[in-house]
């Protein structure tokens, strides 16, 4: 494993804690600002999802126009969806995943276990 996929892996190990609420946020120097594409792209849905629930997910707009662009908070977007998986049934009544136990693993060559 690189560098770089073991940076990635505890990155997001790190994310599924906060998510959790098993370790507290750090506190960001200031907020960052994502565009609905990025959002999208976070929240694996549409860009057009986005901009429907622009409201519930903290949109703001940049300009007074009636086509200004629409900026998101970062920490908000993750407060959403944060409350959303804690809130939502249908998630909660999902059957969690057994770990793994040894009778599970598929024996390999030089294990000692198998033929």
């Amino acid at each position: 494993m690189t560098e770089l996929e073991l940076r990635a892996l505890a990155e997001m190990v790190a994310d599924v804690l906060v998510e959790r609420g098993i370790v507290g946020e750090s506190p960001a120097p200031s907020s960052r600002v994502l565009d609905a594409a990025a959002v999208a792209r976070h929240l694996g849905r549409e860009r057009q999802w986005v901009y429907d629930h622009a409201n519930e997910l903290g949109a703001f707009r940049y300009g007074d126009g009636p086509r200004a662009r629409l900026g998101f908070d970062a920490r908000q977007v993750d407060r959403w969806m944060r409350d959303r998986q804690q809130n939502d049934p249908e998630r909660a009544a999902q059957p969690r995943r057994r770990p793994l136990t040894e009778g599970t693993l598929i024996p390999y060559e030089g294990s000692g276990r198998g033929a």
